[in-house]
C-alpha cells in the first residue's frame, strides 16, 4: 500500500514562504526544520479494539527531506503494522526484518538540520543570476563567495587554474557545444574516463549544466571492467583522457554490439596538449587526435548558454552513476539524484571542520570515486559553497605530493590509509616543507587507532580525523572534526551522525535492534535520509536486497557507537570470517599486523579448509623493504613462521591465523584504498589449484 504522491511529499523541504531580503533568506536557509513525522498510533488506534499496545506510544521520525522512492521498501511503519494485523488476524511483526525500533533505537545528530533545497546540482553551485520568484536570489542556500576571481582549480603539474566565474562561464558554453552535437537530458549518458585534472572539471559540470547524467569511469580499469560500466550505464558519450585511448578503444572492440559513434567520443584535454600530441606522438596517436574532437575545440566558437532550468520534481532525477568499487565481484551502478547530492553539501557544511579564504585543498583520489566527487573530499562540489582554493594532482604520487604541499602550501588533503603508510615510512618527507599542513581526512577504508597514534608521533602538526560513507549514501553519513580528533577517545572512530540522517544498529544474532542491557555492543548499520541513493541502476532486486521496510538501507558493515554518540566501524558483514561457529573480523587483524615494525601493508581474508569444515583466517603481508628483503625461501618462510607466532601469541583462539602468512610485494587495492579481497581469495584459490596439481605431478 502506498500514500498518495501528494502526501508523501515533505513538505519541510520547500522554500520559505516570505523573506524580505537575501540576507534574511540566508540566515533561514540555516534554521533548524522540525523533523517531518508519521504517527501510526492513528492508524491503529482505529483499526485496534484497545489502545494499549506500547508500539502506539512511539512517533515514528522521518529525516528532513526525505525522499519517497517506489523501490527503497518505505511504506510507512503505521501501513505495514496495519496490515500486518488485517493479515494475520494479531499485531505481530516478526515478518518485518529487523522489526519495528522504538524511538530510543533510532540515532540522530545532535546538530541543526540545514535547509534542503530541491534544485538541481548545477543552480545550487552556480544560481541564477536573475529570478522570477521574490524569494530567491543569487546565494540562497551557503554565503556569497567574497571573490569568484580567486583561483578555484588549480593543476599542479602545470599551474593552470579555473576562477569561480570562469568556470561558470566555460562550463555553460561547453554544455553548448554538447547540446549542438545532439547531447540530449533524458535521453544520453556521458562517461568520463581519465585521471584527475581541470578539463575533468569542466566536463562534469558542463553535463550538470545540461541536466545529462554523469557516469565517471576509474582511470585504472581494464579494458574488461570499462567495458562492463560503459555497456551496463548505456553511456552515449564519453569524454577520454589522451593517454587512455587504447584501454578506452580496446574495451568498445571487446563488444560488436555495443558502440559509441567516433564523433561523440571527446578528449579531455585543450589544444595545446592535442597539437603536442599532433608534433611528437606515434602514427596511432596522430590519426586518434585527427578523429576526436578536443573539449576546448566543442566550446571555443560558441556562446554560454542557459543551464536546463528543473521543474518541480526533477531534483529527483539521477545525477551521478558512480559504480561501487567491485571489491567481491563486478561494480554496480549507484544512482544518485540531485536531491541526494545537494542535501549532501547542505549537511556537510554544518557539520565538519570550516574551510576558509586561505585553506588549500590538495585533491588527488580519483575523481572517478564518490569520495571524491561529492563534498567528503572538499574537491569538487563543496569547495563551490566555500572560499578554499582546491590544488589538482592525477593521482597520489609520493614526490609530486610533497612537491605541492611545499609550492602552494596546502593546508588539507583528503588521503586512503595507504597514504598515511606510505608517508609514515617516507625517506623523502624531510627534504620537503609540509608544515603547512594542519589535518588530513581519511576515509574509503577504515583507520585504526595505532596508525593514528604512530602517524601523529611522527607528525605532530598535522591532525588525522576520519569520517564514513558510501556510494550509496552520496557518501559522508559520519564526520568528525579537527577538535573533536584531538580527543585521545575518539582515536579510530569515525564520527557523530551528521544531520538529516538517521541510524539504527541490528543484531547479527537476532536481527533485531540492539538491545544494549543484553550485553550486545555491535550490529549492522542500517541507514536513511535523503541523502541515501535512488537505487542500483537497472537492478531491481539488488535493491531490494539492501532496503530493509521503512526505507532503511542495510549498509552491510559492523559498528559500535560509544555512550557520547560516536560511532565505530569493526568490519563487514560479508567479511566477517567464520571458524567453527566464531566470528573473525579481518579489519581487527589488520590493525594489529599493521602495528609490527617490520610489516608495512596487510590483507587478510577466510579460506575455506576441507579437512576441517570451516574458514581459516589468513594473512597476506609487505614486509618492510619488500619482497627483496628476503633473498631466499628460507629468509620468507621464517619471516611467515615469526608474523603467525607474534599474531596468535596477541589474539584470542579462534583469531589464530591458522590460514597462514602469505608475503606479497603489494596488496591489491582500489584507487580509493579499499583493499580488493576478491583479488586476494583468487589468489589462494590459484595458489591452492597449483599445489594440488604439483602434488600429482610428484607423486607420478
Amino acid at each position: 500500500m502506498r500514500l498518495p504522491s501528494s502526501i508523501l511529499r515533505s513538505t519541510t523541504s520547500s522554500f520559505p514562504s516570505a523573506v524580505a531580503s537575501s540576507s534574511r533568506i540566508y540566515r533561514s536557509a540555516f534554521q533548524a526544520i522540525p523533523i517531518q513525522t508519521y504517527r501510526y498510533q492513528s492508524t491503529l488506534a482505529s483499526q485496534s479494539k484497545s489502545n494499549s499496545d506500547p508500539r502506539t506510544k512511539d512517533i515514528i521520525p522521518l529525516p528532513n527531506g526525505y525522499t519517497f522512492y517506489p523501490n527503497h521498501n518505505d511504506t510507512p511503519f503505521d501501513i505495514m503494522v496495519n496490515s500486518s494485523s488485517k493479515s494475520s488476524g494479531n499485531s505481530d511483526t516478526e515478518f518485518i526484518e529487523g522489526g519495528i525500533p522504538r524511538k530510543d533505537q533510532i540515532y540522530t545528530s545532535d546538530k541543526e538540520i540545514p535547509f534542503l533545497p530541491r534544485i538541481s546540482v548545477y543552480h545550487y553551485l552556480f544560481p541564477f543570476k536573475t529570478y522570477k520568484s521574490k524569494h530567491r536570489t543569487r546565494f540562497l542556500y551557503y554565503p556569497e563567495p567574497t571573490n569568484q576571481e580567486k583561483p578555484k582549480f588549480i593543476d599542479a603539474s602545470t599551474g593552470k587554474f579555473l576562477t569561480r566565474s570562469k568556470l561558470e562561464e566555460v562550463t555553460k558554453t561547453l554544455a553548448t557545444g554538447l547540446k549542438i552535437k545532439g547531447i540530449k537530458q533524458n535521453e544520453d549518458i556521458g562517461c568520463i574516463f581519465g585521471m584527475n585534472s581541470l578539463n575533468w572539471v569542466i566536463a562534469n559540470f558542463a553535463c550538470q549544466a545540461l541536466g545529462i547524467i554523469v557516469s565517471p569511469a576509474n582511470y585504472a580499469y581494464t579494458p574488461d571492467e570499462l567495458l562492463h560500466q560503459l555497456r551496463d550505464s548505456t553511456s552515449s558519450f564519453a569524454f577520454v583522457q589522451p593517454s587512455l585511448l587504447p584501454t578506452f578503444l580496446k574495451a568498445i572492440e571487446l563488444d560488436p554490439s555495443y558502440s559509441i559513434p567516433d564523433n561523440r567520443i571527446y578528449l579531455l584535454c585543450d589544444k595545446d596538449e592535442k597539437q603536442m600530441i599532433l608534433e611528437k606522438g606515434n602514427e596511432t596517436e596522430k590519426s586518434w587526435m585527427n578523429k576526436f574532437q578536443c573539449i576546448e575545440e566543442l566550446y571555443e566558437n560558441e556562446k554560454p548558454g542557459q543551464p536546463k532550468r528543473f521543474q518541480d520534481g526533477m531534483e529527483e532525477k539521477t545525477a551521478y552513476l558512480c559504480y561501487s568499487s567491485g571489491t567481491t565481484g563486478k561494480g554496480k551502478g549507484v544512482e544518485t539524484s540531485h536531491h541526494n547530492m545537494t542535501s549532501q553539501v547542505q549537511a556537510f557544511n554544518v557539520s565538519y571542520e570550516p574551510i576558509k579564504y586561505h585553506d588549500v585543498i590538495l585533491a588527488m583520489l580519483p575523481f572517478s570515486h564518490i569520495y571524491l566527487i561529492v563534498c567528503f573530499s572538499r574537491t569538487l562540489h563543496q569547495p563551490l559553497t566555500c572560499n578554499g582554493t582546491v590544488v589538482i594532482l592525477p593521482r597520489f604520487e609520493e614526490l609530486a605530493f610533497l612537491k605541492a604541499v611545499e609550492k602552494y602550501k596546502v593546508t588539507w588533503a583528503l588521503v586512503v590509509p595507504p597514504m598515511l603508510i606510505a608517508l609514515l615510512h617516507s625517506n623523502n618527507v624531510s627534504k620537503f616543507d609540509i608544515s603547512s599542513i594542519r589535518g588530513f581526512m581519511s576515509g574509503a577504508a577504515p583507520l585504526s587507532s595505532e596508525l593514528i597514534r604512530s602517524f601523529e608521533d611522527k607528525f605532530k602538526h598535522i591532525k588525522l580525523t576520519q569520517g564514513y560513507g558510501l556510494t550509496e549514501t552520496t557518501p559522508v553519513t559520519h564526520v568528525m572534526n579537527l577538535e573533536e580528533s584531538k580527543n585521545s577517545l575518539n582515536d579510530g572512530k569515525i564520527g557523530k551522525l551528521m544531520p538529516t540522517y538517521q541510524a539504527r544498529l541490528i543484531s547479527q544474532q537476532t536481527s533485531k535492534d540492539l538491545n544494549f542491557g543484553n550485553g550486545e555492543d555491535r550490529g549492522e548499520l542500517w541507514l536513511r535520509g535523503p541523502s541515501v541513493m535512488k537505487g542500483y541502476w537497472k537492478n531491481q532486486q539488488a535493491t531490494n536486497d539492501v532496503f530493509a521496510k521503512g526505507g532503511w538501507f542495510k549498509t552491510g558493515d559492523i559498528a559500535t557507537i560509544d555512550k557520547r554518540g560516536y560511532f565505530s566501524i569493526v568490519d563487514r558483514v560479508k567479511e566477517l570470517i567464520k571458524y567453527k561457529g566464531f566470528q573473525v573480523p579481518p579489519a581487527e587483524l589488520e590493525a594489529l599486523l599493521l602495528t609490527h615494525p617490520e610489516i608495512t601493508d596487510v590483507g587478510v581474508i577466510g579460506i575455506y579448509s576441507r579437512e576441517q569444515a570451516t574458514e581459516l583466517p589468513r594473512a597476506y603481508v609487505v614486509p618492510k623493504g619488500g619482497l627483496s628483503s628476503l633473498p631466499t625461501s628460507e629468509d620468507k618462510a621464517a619471516f611467515s613462521t615469526k608474523i603467525q607466532e607474534w599474531v596468535n601469541g596477541k589474539v584470542a583462539n579462534h583469531k589464530k591465523l591458522r590460514g597462514g602468512v602469505v608475503l606479497l610485494d603489494q596488496i591489491p587495492k582500489s584507487p580509493s584504498g579499499k583493499i580488493l579481497r576478491k583479488d586476494l581469495r583468487a589468489k589462494a584459490i590459484k595458489d591452492e589449484e597449483e599445489r594440488v596439481q604439483q602434488g600429482r605431478v610428484a607423486k607420478l
